[in-house]
């Protein structure tokens, strides 16, 4: 799209370049027929044009080649009128009181094209040989003509040099920026995702609860949450070694996202061995079913460290609410931690739901 963005201005030129050539040597008068087809030519591809402009982002989706297509051919179309007019101000007589003016134009709109046209290089050429080669021919024809025909040739080689050069350089930064926007990327993923477990790292879950429960409040759409924490996890650690701790908490991490069906919903590491999970348009009571399958998952799936097989549970609070806007959010969190403490004094490896209403 930046090559289109370029040419806009150029178009808007293109529209009015020949009125501002023709009015203040009235040649507008002396040759109104002339005057009016190469005006009016100059006029309907600039409004075609804009159409294009207009219509880019669905002919784009339709077919980028299409749009290229057109692009293209309506840039050659400007590029012709444009060479037939310089080629006879050259040779024809009739153009004579206006044909010094011609010439800085002819200067104006070669580079402007090569400026405009750079991201693609060989249509900038192709554009520039259309334009000036035929006014260069007709000076070599003509013996009086030969010195303009020389100027123009010596113009030609090189703003097609310069350009040439200028694409290189566009190109190359082009890519730098690529790559660069690439690398912020990268970092955007890492500053959301948790390095050991590569799910959601609590600050991005802080993000995501907020603007969630932003969109409860407008939508009036319920949240519910479940915090999940291994069942003493400090004794695990302890016991069989802080590599195999991390090995536990990547294998949980991946047996819950395993649960997590909706796009909508979220796994997170909250802190240590706890995670959380958010989920949008849930109720408390389907909450807590998807919270037993988590539970369930995690209880009958041991997991194989340094060829041991080693059995984990975990305790899981449930809690949904119906944002509103005299609520703060910290409550919905506050309810699940209380929910899951209930779990761990019950004897662990329990859901307990917090049992809030909806409607609070």
């Amino acid at each position: 799209m930046d090559l289109l963005r370029r040419s806009m201005t150029g178009n808007i030129v293109y529209a009015v370049l020949f009125p501002a050539v023709f009015w203040p040597f009235d040649f507008h008068k002396s040759e109104p027929q002339l005057s009016l087809v190469f005006a009016a030519s100059m006029l309907i591809i600039s409004l075609f044009r804009l159409v294009h402009w207009y219509n880019t982002e669905r002919l784009y989706q339709y077919s980028p080649q299409l749009w290229r297509s057109f692009f293209t051919l309506f840039s050659l179309s400007h590029a012709s009128i444009l060479s037939l007019f310089f080629a006879l101000a050259m040779y024809d007589p009739r153009f004579e009181p206006i044909l010094n003016v011609t010439m800085l134009a002819i200067g104006g709109i070669a580079s402007s094209a090569i400026v405009a046209l750079m991201p693609r290089i060989t249509l900038a050429l192709v554009n520039l040989a259309i334009l000036l080669v035929p006014s260069i021919i007709a000076g070599f024809y003509l013996d009086d003509k030969t010195a303009y025909a020389v100027m123009i040739l010596v113009y030609v080689s090189f703003i097609a040099l310069m350009g040439l050069r200028s694409s290189k350089e566009y190109q190359r930064s082009f890519q730098i920026e690529t790559q660069l926007d690439e690398q912020r990327k990268v970092l955007e993923q890492l500053n959301k995702v948790d390095a050991l477990t590569e799910i959601y790292n609590r600050g991005y879950f802080n993000i995501e609860f907020a603007n969630q429960w932003q969109n409860g409040i407008r939508h009036n759409i319920s949240t519910a949450l479940l915090l999940i924490d291994i069942d003493h996890f400090k004794k695990f650690n302890d016991k069989h070694g802080h590599l195999c701790g991390d090995a536990c908490l990547v294998h949980v991490a991946n047996l819950i996202s395993e649960k997590i069906k909706r796009t909508t919903d979220m796994v997170a590491r909250y802190g240590g061995e706890e995670f959380v999970v958010l989920l949008t348009e849930c109720n408390e009571e389907d909450a807590a079913k998807l919270a037993e399958k988590i539970r369930h998952a995690i209880e009958s799936k041991p997991f194989e460290f340094d060829g041991r097989s080693l059995s984990v549970t975990a305790c899981i609070g449930v809690a949904a609410m119906m944002p509103n806007v005299d609520q703060e959010k910290e409550l919905l969190i506050e309810a699940a931690d209380k929910a899951m403490y209930v779990a761990k004094k019950a004897g662990r490896n329990k859901v307990i739901s917090a049992a809030t209403p909806v409607n609070q």
